[in-house]
């Protein structure tokens, strides 16, 4: 009895320290997941602001405001997926902004501040009218100071980070002429596996101003997709087809195509080669019409003289995805928290529309002209039908009336 409980206690220790080894070499590699946690990589992404228009924010009056140092042209923005490197492009330089600041007393009470808006969980509950983090730098009196906040459904406002009077030296300032580049540590914001962002310039003298939105973006990059009826395209040589396609965005948001253009042949050549596919897409190879961009309708004619292969025609493709700016709280000197101040129209939204501009690959499978037997199934598959009833029907009569004309002559016999 006693080696059998010795035996039995030896056992249950045995197992204990397993779980425990067990347990630290998964906590380790908890820990490790955590510390090595990080957003998506993406290439460089251009966004061109379409809506190039001024809100009215605070005040009644846009007087000296709406000037070209916040008029957003477009906003380059890429990732390593720790650091997000964005570049706001601007109307006129920034560089002369210095001299016109301290032109008049007025001028000198200018504010200037470009940022972004970050939607961290993609979640349009949470955040302040579905912002999660707000993100700037801002200029007064020549000097420039950024700025990190946290932001709640309740209107309040949190101070994660700040950066004040950043010197004007070339290694440091992220202003230039005609840009401002804004660069976010991913791990302030506890690094988001999703996340979308919009882009926004904010001017004001005294107690009026005015802000500019871009449309939202959303990170990873979405992409575009192409489907066809037939999902197959297999065209003859010598013969048309009109495809009809359906073209969205992975994001899910929209289907509505505004334009398709033919893309690059000279990379799409290239592209071919790699896949031993027939080279060459050219007005004797392919010829490829768009006929409607919405819904799509694309037309593919398919010379005689055509060699027999696959074509991949390289389109590109611009949709529009609908987006709705939301304010922020008041751009002024941050304290450490707060909440907005409610003549800032909590309520107002400010829609903008979105475009996603992306290549899109359409796949025709190029075969030879129909043959004599290719020719007879298809006479066969239009008319087989009919000419079976009608043999049927003549067979059926031709038996009645040799059955009727047996049965006369049996009965004369």
């Amino acid at each position: 009895m006693q080696i059998q409980f010795n035996t039995y206690a030896l056992l249950c220790s045995i197992v204990i320290v397993s779980f425990l080894l067990l347990l630290s070499f998964l906590s380790k590699d908890f820990l490790y997941d955590i510390a090595m946690a990080s957003s998506p990589t993406f290439e460089l992404q251009e966004l061109i602001n379409e809506n190039r228009d001024w809100v009215q924010t605070y005040g009644n009056s846009d007087a000296s405001l709406k000037s070209s140092y916040t008029d957003i042209l477009a906003v380059n923005y890429v990732s390593d997926g720790q650091i997000l490197n964005t570049t706001i492009w601007l109307y006129s330089g920034f560089g002369n902004y210095s001299s016109v600041s301290n032109s008049t007393d007025d001028q000198s009470s200018r504010k200037l501040s470009y940022g972004m808006l970050i939607d961290a969980d993609t979640n349009t509950e949470t955040g302040y009218n579905g912002a999660d983090y707000d993100f700037y730098i801002e200029s007064v009196d020549g000097k420039l100071s950024g700025y990190l906040y946290q932001l709640s459904s309740t209107g309040g406002y949190m101070l994660i980070g700040s950066k004040t009077n950043f010197t004007q030296s070339h290694t440091e300032s992220p202003v230039g002429p005609g840009y401002v580049r804004l660069n976010l540590d991913l791990s302030s914001i506890n690094s988001p596996s999703e996340y979308n962002l919009l882009f926004y310039t904010a001017e004001s003298i005294g107690s009026n101003e005015v802000r500019q939105f871009t449309n939202w973006v959303t990170i990873p990059p979405p992409s575009l997709e192409i489907s066809t009826s037939p999902s197959d395209i297999t065209i003859r040589q010598g013969e048309e087809q009109s495809i009809p396609a359906r073209i969205k965005s992975t994001s899910g948001f929209s289907n509505d195509v505004i334009n398709i253009t033919l893309g690059d042949t000279s990379s799409f050549n290239s592209k071919v080669k790699d896949y031993n596919i027939r080279s060459g897409f050219n007005s004797s190879e392919l010829l490829v019409t768009i006929q409607r961009n919405q819904p799509p309708l694309i037309k593919i004619d398919v010379p005689q003289q055509t060699p027999i292969g696959i074509y991949t025609i390289p389109l590109v493709v611009t949709i529009r995805e609908p987006s709705v700016a939301t304010t922020t709280k008041p751009t002024s000197t941050a304290p450490q928290g707060g909440t907005v101040d409610p003549k800032f129209e909590l309520s107002k939204k400010y829609p903008t529309v979105g475009y996603l501009t992306k290549p899109v690959n359409l796949t025709v499978t190029v075969i030879p002209p129909k043959g004599i037997d290719d020719q007879f199934k298809d006479f066969w598959g239009t008319y087989g039908q009919f000419i079976g009833i009608f043999a049927g029907a003549f067979v059926g009569a031709f038996a009645r009336q040799m059955f009727d004309k047996a049965k006369r002559r049996k009965e004369n016999e």
